[in-house]
C-alpha cells in the first residue's frame, strides 16, 4: 500500500482529487488532504509519512506549489507530483528542479499505476499521461485513450475533504454528470484539451442518470445536502439524457439545483424541465455585449437575440439567471465594454458577474495576445497571479476603467441610473475602497445565485477575503 498526499491552500473541495483519491483507495491505496493553514504545515505533511506528494495546479497557483515544493523537499524525499489543469497546458514545468513528475489530462488510471508501481519499485518512464524526470532525462508520455464509460469510476471519495468541518458541514456541494465540452471559445482551454486527446475517444462523455442521481442521494444522506450544484461545463448537452436524468432528480432527490447551460441551446421545453425539477438558478456566459468581439475574438457564435431570447425563456419560466462576464479583452474598446453592461441591464440578468480577461498560455486567445505583445514584452506564465479579479496584464489606454469597472459591474448592471456616477469614479486608480465593495458585491450574488444560508454565507465571507487577497507573487 502507498501513501498520496494532496496539498491546496484554498478552501474549496475539488473534484479532480476527490476522483483520484476514489480509484486509489479501490485500488488498496491510502490517500489523504491538507488544506494549509499556519497551524497545518510542514509537521502535519511529514506526520502521515506519504510517498507521494501531490499538487493539483491552476495557473496562477502554481508558484505557490512550487515554493511549497521547494519546503517540502527539505524534509521529505518522496517524489512531489503537479497535476491540474496548469500541469496539463504548461507541462514544461517539469523542467523545475521542484517537480519530480507532471500528469496531464484525466489521471485515474496514470495515478493508480504510480501508486502501484512505489509499492513495487518500478518506473514511471512509461506511464501514460505522465512527464517524469529521471536520472537527469525527461520521459514524456502521451495521454491514455479516454474512457467513455464514466460509470466505471468510482464516485468520488468526499471523506477526502470532509475531516475539515466548515466543508463537511457546507449544504452547497458539486457534482458533474459528465466530461468534455463541444465548443471552442479562443478563451478556454477546452480546444487545446481536446487537441492533447485528438484520436483518444470520445472527448464528451456522461454518466448514466442512474449513476448521477444515486451519487447525490449518497452524499444526501450522509453528510447532508441543501443544493446541488452541477458544475458540468453545459449541463443541456443532449435532450434526452437531460429529460431521463431531471425525471429521476424529480423522484428520488427533489431539492433545489444550480447548472450551466448555454444560451443558443436554450429553449422553453428545457427551462420548462429544469424549472419542474427544481432548477433554483442557472449561468450562461454572455462574456461580451459587443456581438462582432464575441464572435471574431472569442470564437463563441452566440448571438445578442439569442442571448436576448434565452433570457426571456428564463424570465417566463420563473429561473433566475447568473451571466458571466470577461473585461479588459484583447483590443477592447472602453464603449465595447459598456455594451456589456447595456446588454447585461437590457437582459435584466439577475445575478451579474465579471472577471478580468488573463492571457492564459496554451488557449487561442491568450498566445494571440501574448505573440501580439498586448501582455508586455516581459510577460511570462509567471506574470498571472492566482485571481482573475484583481487586475489586467494586458496594455490599454482604459486599463484602469477596466479594472475599476470589474469592481463596480453588479451596482452598474442592477441599477442601471447610477452609471453617470459609475462612468466618472471608474476613472480613478483603482484602490482598496473599490475592492472591498467588489467583495459584498460578490457575496450578495453568491448568497442569492446559489441559494446560500445566511448563516452560511457569515463562515464563507472570510475565507472568500482570504482567497481574494492572496497573492502567489
Amino acid at each position: 500500500m502507498s501513501r498520496a498526499v494532496f496539498l491546496q491552500s484554498l478552501w474549496t473541495e475539488n473534484l479532480g482529487p476527490m476522483y483520484l483519491s476514489s480509484v486509489a483507495k479501490a485500488a488498496g491505496h491510502e490517500c489523504n488532504l491538507i488544506i494549509e493553514t499556519k497551524a497545518a504545515r510542514n509537521r502535519d505533511i511529514a506526520r502521515l509519512a506519504p510517498d507521494l506528494i501531490a499538487f493539483s495546479v491552476t495557473t496562477g497557483m502554481h508558484q505557490w506549489a512550487l515554493r511549497r515544493a521547494a519546503e517540502l523537499r527539505k524534509i521529505l524525499n518522496v517524489p512531489i507530483v503537479f497535476g491540474g489543469p496548469h500541469a496539463t497546458y504548461y507541462p514544461e514545468i517539469i523542467e523545475n528542479s521542484q517537480v519530480d513528475a507532471i500528469c496531464r489530462g484525466e489521471g485515474e488510471t496514470s495515478f493508480v499505476e504510480m501508486l502501484n508501481r512505489l509499492d513495487t519499485g518500478g518506473s514511471w518512464v512509461d506511464i501514460s499521461n505522465l512527464w517524469v524526470k529521471y536520472e537527469g532525462i525527461i520521459y514524456r508520455n502521451d495521454v491514455a485513450v479516454l474512457e467513455e464509460n464514466l460509470d466505471i469510476l468510482p464516485r468520488p471519495d468526499r471523506d477526502l475533504y470532509y475531516r475539515y468541518p466548515y466543508i463537511r458541514n457546507y449544504e452547497n456541494k458539486s457534482f458533474i454528470s459528465g466530461r468534455g465540452c463541444p465548443y471552442s471559445c479562443t478563451y478556454c482551454s477546452i480546444a487545446s484539451l481536446r487537441e492533447i486527446y485528438k484520436n483518444r475517444g470520445p472527448f464528451v462523455r456522461f454518466h448514466s442518470p442512474r449513476r448521477v442521481v444515486e451519487e447525490i442521494c449518497d452524499v444526501k444522506e450522509r453528510f447532508g445536502l441543501r443544493v446541488v450544484i452541477f458544475q458540468d461545463d453545459t449541463f443541456i448537452i443532449g435532450p434526452e439524457r437531460l429529460e431521463t436524468l431531471l425525471k429521476l432528480y424529480v423522484a428520488e432527490v427533489r431539492l433545489p439545483f444550480v447548472c450551466h447551460v448555454r444560451a443558443d441551446l436554450l429553449t422553453y421545453d428545457i427551462a420548462r424541465m429544469l424549472k419542474e425539477a427544481g432548477c433554483h438558478s442557472v449561468d450562461f456566459g454572455l462574456e461580451s455585449g459587443d456581438e462582432t468581439l464575441r464572435r471574431e475574438v472569442l470564437g463563441k457564435t452566440v448571438t445578442n437575440d439569442q442571448i436576448r431570447d434565452a433570457a426571456s425563456i428564463l424570465k417566463q419560466t420563473g429561473i433566475r439567471f447568473r451571466t458571466t462576464n470577461m473585461i479588459g479583452l484583447p483590443g477592447e474598446s472602453l464603449e465595447q465594454v459598456y455594451r456589456t453592461v447595456l446588454l447585461n441591464q437590457e437582459i435584466r440578468t439577475d445575478y451579474p458577474s465579471a472577471s478580468i480577461y488573463q492571457p492564459y498560455p496554451r488557449t487561442v486567445l491568450g498566445d494571440r495576445a501574448i505573440a501580439d505583445g498586448l501582455a508586455g514584452q516581459d510577460f511570462s506564465v509567471d506574470s498571472i497571479g492566482s485571481s482573475f479579479f484583481r487586475t489586467s496584464l494586458i496594455d490599454s489606454d482604459h486599463r484602469k476603467q477596466f479594472i475599476n469597472l470589474q469592481k463596480l459591474f453588479w451596482p452598474a448592471v442592477r441599477f442601471p441610473r447610477l452609471m453617470p456616477v459609475i462612468r466618472r469614479i471608474v476613472r480613478l486608480p483603482p484602490n482598496p475602497v473599490f475592492e472591498l465593495l467588489f467583495l459584498l458585491f460578490y457575496g450578495i450574488n453568491y448568497t442569492l445565485s446559489e441559494n446560500v444560508s445566511i448563516r452560511r454565507l457569515i463562515n464563507v465571507g472570510r475565507h472568500t477575503i482570504i482567497s481574494f487577497f492572496y497573492r502567489t507573487n
